[in-house]
C-alpha cells in the first residue's frame, strides 16, 4: 500500500490542476463559514433570542460547520473525477499494468484517493468548527454534537464514490465532469422532489439527499418542523450501502475492463 501511495504522489506532485483544485477545496471550507458567520452577526438580537443561540455557539457550531460544508463537498468530487479520467487520457493505468501492477493495485489506488480526500475534508472541517466556535461562541467548548462532522464525512464519501464511478465508466474528463455536476446539483434534487411528492419519504434516501437529511441547519427546528422522515441510523446505513455499491461497481469495472 505504501508503494501505491508513493506512486500516486509522484503522479500529482507536479500536477498544477490538482493543487489548484485541492487548495480551492480546502480554502472554501473556512471561507464559506466566514460568509455565514458574517451574515449571522447581522441578525438582530431579537431574532437570535427567539432561536435561542448563535449558530456558532457550542455545541451547535459542529452542526453549522457540517451543514455549510456539505454545500462545498462537490469540489472534492471534481478533483477526483479529474484524477480518475487522467488515468485513461494519458494511459497511465495501462503503463502501470505493463510495469507489473496488479489490477487490484489500480483499484486500491483510487480507493486511497476517496478515503484521503474525505479525511482531509473532515480534518479541515474539524479545525474550522473549533476556530469558529472559539471566536463566536458565548458558551464553553463542548464536543456535544461533533457527530455531525461524521455525517458530513459520510456525505463526502458517497459524493466521492459517485465521482469515482462516473470517472471510471465514462473515462472522458469533460463529459464525466458535466454528468457529475448535473447529477449532484440538478438531477438528484429534481428526483428527490418528484419521489417525495409521488412516493413519499423514500425520496430522502437517494445518495446525496440522505446526507442532506443528516445535516439540517441548526436551530431552525425551533421555527420549522423537521423534514427528516427516518432516524439518523436509517440514513447512515443507506449512505454506507451506497458507498459499498458504487465502489463495488467501480472495482468490478476496473478488474474486468479490457485495457
Amino acid at each position: 500500500m505504501l508503494n501505491i501511495i508513493r506512486i500516486e504522489w509522484l503522479k500529482v506532485k507536479n500536477y498544477r490542476t490538482f493543487w489548484i483544485l485541492l487548495i480551492l477545496a480546502v480554502i472554501v471550507i473556512p471561507a464559506s463559514n466566514t460568509i455565514v458567520a458574517d451574515v449571522v452577526s447581522r441578525i438582530p438580537k431579537q431574532a437570535t433570542d427567539i432561536l435561542g443561540r448563535n449558530f456558532y455557539d457550542f455545541p451547535v457550531a459542529w452542526q453549522t460547520v457540517a451543514n455549510v460544508n456539505s454545500f462545498t463537498s462537490i469540489i472534492f468530487g471534481l478533483l477526483l473525477v479529474t484524477l480518475v479520467t487522467n488515468e485513461f487520457t494519458y494511459k497511465t493505468h495501462r503503463q502501470l499494468v505493463i510495469d507489473g501492477w496488479e489490477r487490484l493495485d489500480l483499484v486500491l489506488s483510487k480507493i486511497f484517493w476517496v478515503v484521503a480526500l474525505a479525511l482531509l475534508a473532515l480534518v479541515v472541517s474539524f479545525i474550522t468548527a473549533i476556530v469558529f466556535g472559539m471566536i463566536y461562541s458565548t458558551a464553553p467548548f463542548s464536543f456535544e454534537g461533533v457527530q455531525f462532522l461524521f455525517f458530513y464525512f459520510l456525505q463526502v464519501l458517497v459524493s466521492l464514490s459517485i465521482a469515482l464511478m462516473l470517472g471510471m465508466f465514462i473515462k472522458r474528463s469533460g463529459l464525466a465532469t458535466v454528468i457529475y455536476l448535473g447529477y449532484a446539483m440538478i438531477f438528484e434534487q429534481l428526483l428527490t422532489v418528484g419521489l417525495k411528492h409521488s412516493v413519499g419519504a423514500i425520496g430522502g434516501l437517494l445518495p446525496l439527499q440522505a446526507g442532506d437529511e443528516l445535516l439540517p441547519f441548526p436551530v431552525v427546528d425551533k421555527v420549522l418542523p423537521s423534514s427528516s422522515d427516518y432516524s439518523h441510523g436509517v440514513y447512515e446505513i443507506t449512505i454506507i450501502l451506497y458507498i459499498a455499491l458504487f465502489i463495488g461497481l467501480t472495482c468490478r469495472r476496473m478488474l474486468k475492463a479490457d485495457y
